[in-house]
């Protein structure tokens, strides 16, 4: 039998060699059982997903806020007595009668104020109300109260000068 002699260093370089790649053994389970235990984990998470129903959330809704009717009433005498011709104030007044359950609605105007009494101008209806912005293009009164009739039209309106 042959006896083999190392030196010191041949020694220590073959020490290392042994560990590091016992290392690299571990390292590898270590990732292996790291692997499994992931899996294991998110196989987990899909079993609580499936006993319990998450609720899913409802997509965000853009809500555009309609101007109210008196808004756009205040928006129709305006496009009235600032129209550039007589043909886009017409086309105005038919779109603001839609609102109206006729065009013979009563219109008061308020004048003055006194408390809980006002005093009104003179009754007209919202057809002439109309055809007087067109004429006058003097648009200074807002409205102040509307009354609805069943269908939700305008049957009377109060307006503040």
């Amino acid at each position: 039998m042959k006896k083999y002699t190392f030196s010191p260093l041949t020694l220590a370089f073959l020490l290392a060699l042994v560990f590091g790649f016992s290392a690299c053994k571990n390292k590898k389970q270590l990732a292996d059982m790291s692997d499994t235990e992931a899996i294991k984990e998110q196989m987990a998470q899909e079993e609580m997903e499936e006993e319990i129903p998450v609720e899913e959330e409802p997509e965000e809704r853009v809500v555009k806020k309609e101007p109210s009717k008196e808004t756009r009433l205040n928006n129709y005498f305006s496009a009235i007595a600032s129209a550039s011709s007589t043909a886009s104030a017409n086309s105005s007044i038919q779109e603001a009668l839609t609102m109206f359950s006729n065009s013979e609605a009563p219109v008061l105007i308020v004048i003055y104020k006194d408390g809980s009494k006002p005093d009104y101008d003179e009754p007209t209806t919202i057809g002439k109300y109309l055809n007087y912005l067109k004429d006058t293009k003097n648009n200074k009164a807002r409205v102040e109260e509307v009354v609805y009739d069943t269908n939700g039209k305008i049957k009377e309106l109060v307006l503040r000068k």
